[in-house]
């Protein structure tokens, strides 16, 4: 409801007008009416942002470690939107023209994000309700791989959702380890996607052959394949 001032003039909303003094003058405006176009570009944008959203949701777990580093150094930035700006346009959400939905590409999923180091030859193996991790060159000859930097596995199984987290052993001592999976989902016969990734423990100064290490750096995570478990 509008107010007259004691010069006569007009504030405020009457009926579809508002009203407002500028410089002495009297102004009169229309009611803003914000719109909310749906074109197909725009619920293709909307469908992409809720995937990725419900994505950082059901690995939240991971990801508040694999991307702890990257959200402390940006500002305003938590893990989970560190995580969805780094799997926005890397592949890892892909729209399936069939049924006109986003879909995960576990290939190119982005767990942890970082500068550490993740060798190629780590590989998994799921025998019965065990998750066989294998690292037979654990990459310590590399600058951004130090020894006690932390191996964590991620197995997502997206039918359920559920995802399972493991903190595994040093990189000096994570040639083989084995990592029991909750017999309960056995009986779901799920797809489930592995992952593994780096993660540092404690400050390292710089050397002649390391780079610095910083707490909670991650490398990459590594998608070790999909497995119906």
């Amino acid at each position: 409801m509008s107010k007259i001032d004691s010069n006569g003039m007009e504030h405020g909303r009457r009926g579809d007008k508002i009203y407002v003094v500028l410089n002495g003058q009297q102004i009169k405006k229309e009611i803003y009416r914000p719109t909310n176009p749906r074109t197909p570009a725009q619920q293709k944008h909307r469908a992409k942002l809720a995937f990725a959203n419900r994505l950082s949701a059901q690995l939240a777990e991971a990801v508040n470690i694999g991307f702890a580093r990257l959200a402390e150094e940006a500002m305003n930035q938590t893990p989970r939107n560190a995580f969805v700006k780094a799997n926005w346009e890397n592949g890892a959400l892909r729209w399936d023209e069939e049924t006109s939905d986003w879909t995960l590409c576990p290939e190119h999923l982005l767990l942890a994000q970082g500068p550490r180091h993740i060798p190629d030859g780590i590989t998994a193996e799921v025998d019965g309700n065990l998750l066989r991790i294998s690292c037979p060159d654990p990459g310590l000859a590399h600058t951004h791989a130090v020894p006690d930097e932390r191996l964590y596995v991620a197995a997502y199984l997206p039918e359920v959702p559920a995802l399972l987290l493991y903190a595994g052993p040093l990189r000096a001592d994570c040639a083989q380890c084995t990592f029991e999976l909750p017999h309960e989902l056995c009986a779901t016969h799920s797809a489930m996607h592995v992952h593994a990734w780096f993660q540092a423990t404690r400050f390292h100064r710089a050397t002649a052959t390391r780079a610095q290490v910083r707490p909670d750096q991650a490398s990459p995570s590594r998608h070790l394949g999909t497995y119906r478990y």
